[in-house]
């Protein structure tokens, strides 16, 4: 990897660097009022730093660049891998600055020589040094600009450095209008505060030498594209969602455009915008899941980029142009990125992802949801992808296998993460080779296989026996245990034969309204000393709705007892055929649930 790193000036970069360009289908101008404000705030410090007499060096981090090669020129021109919202934002401050130097030579009195030779020159100097630059390009000498945006932003910028007013057709060039409208409304604001033509001419040639002197980055130049983008990676990784995200959008659209007709092109492009509009999914994660799904394990974090260009779109060679054989599987690639990307927006809210069918019910819909929303389980994410490939009855039974094997094995027992992993990203890629073929018990075998390594009955069971109600902390997994309990209390009391079976799959229980309800009540009026210390254990403990809950509040239990009765709940039910609520009951009651959840957390 060959990296020429230098710190440089604002000034200096953008004067002697050479000229930089945005990948046609890289990153759009994305800066918002905050990031601009913050840059203004900055130019306060230094100006303040400067009228002080000691100037103030500020840091803007780095600029990575890959080598470019213009056909018949000699100049430098680098490839903008990083650092395109700061140097297009500079270049702003450049032509704000020059446009007010000339619009003040023309308020100010005619006497004024120096002030008003100094104005002009400075002007054409901006413009001369920052904004373009002079090359001879096959006989013929040319004016290029310094920066060039991507594909869609440079045309808008161009005309608006040059002070025209061009129509703003996408969300980067309202954004980029903001920036150079708030940039020269706060260069007023200071213009403003100058009492005379002098003071003026020293602010903005103050602001000057704060590009020129205070204001620097270090610029890492790479020779080579791939060690640009691996430099970049490696610099970013902060969990940022859209850095490789973008670079794969640039370097994918790149590849499609020579051979690609105009309506693949675009589909393309509208789908990697979808992918990266970042409305419901962290991108950088939901590309892990993606890759997690379609490739059978989790890419590297150091690597992350160059894994996920070889796993998701092996056809895009650097430098090698597509044949007509690859452009049709890296439009087919960028399709099923876009599907897997929908349908983990949907999973993740917690929505029924497959078509309707007579076999899957509302009760199957609420397993996904617990799963995903209320047990925030992700590691499970890149296989129901791939299972939405299976009819919906095998959709349902992957989720309820998933539901009941996360809970037993990652939430209370808390096994080896990336062994689970292991075995879900691979049953995904088993999917992914032909749906029609998978069968569900395949994947119940691996994770019975896990459970007995890692959740045997005796570890689970000390672990559900060890549950107590919290009062400074979540409940859900207490609330989860024994609404899930009150689904397959009737098999399990017909001798719990087979797969787990809910008998009553068109009754759905509100996990959000229902509340954990002690038997016993947390302020009885008369305490019994023995059952104080077995108050908040899982024995103790039912679920109400919270109109069950408001009438039976802190009654004791004979006074309890027909709400239980009359309960909907099988469970409570039963606590209602107890004569009397003692330890002994308690301790009956617990290890019945225990017993219960080992068999009910089977799969």
């Amino acid at each position: 990897m060959q990296i020429f790193p230098s710190q440089v000036t604002i000034g200096a970069l953008l004067e002697t660097t050479g000229t930089f360009e945005v990948p046609k289908y890289q990153r759009n101008y994305a800066w918002h009022e905050e990031e601009v404000a913050s840059f203004l705030n900055d130019l306060d410090l230094s100006l303040a730093a400067r009228r002080g007499t000691k100037p103030r060096h500020h840091f803007f981090g780095g600029v990575v660049t890959a080598h470019a090669v213009i056909a018949g020129s000699t100049r430098q021109h680098h490839e903008l891998v990083d650092g395109q919202q700061r140097l297009a934002t500079f270049l702003m401050l450049v032509v704000q600055l020059k446009q007010m130097m000339r619009r003040l030579v023309g308020t100010i009195d005619p006497a004024e020589t120096d002030i008003i030779t100094f104005l002009n020159e400075t002007a054409d100097l901006l413009e001369n040094r920052f904004e373009r630059q002079r090359d001879r390009i096959n006989l013929q000498w040319m004016t290029v600009p310094r920066l060039q945006l991507s594909l869609p932003d440079h045309g808008f910028f161009e005309a608006l450095l040059t002070g025209a007013n061009p129509p703003a057709e996408r969300a980067s060039h309202e954004l980029l209008r903001a920036a150079f409208d708030m940039i020269g409304l706060h260069l007023q604001t200071l213009e403003g505060q100058a009492p005379d033509a002098t003071a003026k001419a020293n602010l903005l040639e103050n602001i000057l030498k704060v590009l020129e002197e205070d204001w620097t980055v270090i610029h890492m130049a790479a020779q080579d594209r791939d060690d640009a983008y691996m430099l970049f990676q490696v610099l970013n990784d902060r969990g940022k969602s859209l850095t490789e995200g973008e670079l794969l959008r640039a370097t994918t659209l790149e590849a499609i455009a020579p051979i690609g007709i105009a309506a693949e092109n675009a589909a393309m492009e509208r789908q990697w915008d979808e992918i990266l509009s970042g409305k419901e999914l962290d991108i950088r994660q939901g590309l892990m899941w993606v890759y997690a799904s379609q490739i059978g394990a989790w890419p590297g974090k150091s690597t992350l980029l160059s894994d996920l260009q070889t796993g998701l779109f092996p056809m895009t060679v650097p430098g090698e142009p597509l044949t007509r054989g690859q452009a049709d599987a890296l439009i087919q690639a960028v399709q099923s990125l876009s599907t897997d990307f929908a349908t983990l927006s949907s999973i993740k809210r917690g929505d029924w992802p497959m078509p309707a069918h007579a076999a899957t019910t509302a009760w199957d819909r609420d397993r996904l949801r617990l799963l995903v929303v209320h047990l925030k389980q992700s590691d499970c994410l890149p296989l129901l992808v791939a299972a939405t490939l299976l009819t919906p009855q095998k959709f349902a039974e992957v989720a309820q296998a998933l539901e009941r094997f996360t809970f037993r094995y990652s939430v209370m027992v808390e096994g080896p993460k990336i062994e689970a992993a292991e075995v879900m990203n691979a049953q995904a890629v088993e999917i992914r080779r032909d749906p029609g073929a998978y069968r569900v018990g395949t994947l119940t075998a691996e994770l019975r296989r896990l459970i007995g390594l890692h959740a045997p009955d005796d570890v689970f069971g000390s672990q559900v026996a060890a549950l107590r109600y919290l009062r400074a902390e979540s409940n859900k997994p207490l609330k989860y245990l024994l609404m899930t309990l009150e689904h397959y209390v009737r098999w399990f009391d017909e001798g719990a034969q087979g797969r787990p079976a809910c008998r009553d799959r068109m009754r759905v229980l509100d996990f959000e309204n229902a509340t954990i309800e002690h038997i016993y009540p947390e302020n009885a009026e008369n305490q019994d000393p023995l059952l104080l210390p077995l108050l908040d254990t899982l024995g103790n403990l039912t679920i109400l709705s919270p109109e069950e809950n408001d009438k039976a509040g802190a009654k004791g239990f004979a006074a309890k007892r027909p709400y239980l009765k009359g309960s909907t709940s099988t469970l409570n039910n039963q606590i209602a055929d107890v004569d009397d609520w003692n330890a002994a009951a308690i301790e009956n009651r617990q290890n019945r649930l225990v017993e219960m959840a080992k068999k009910v957390f089977a799969v």
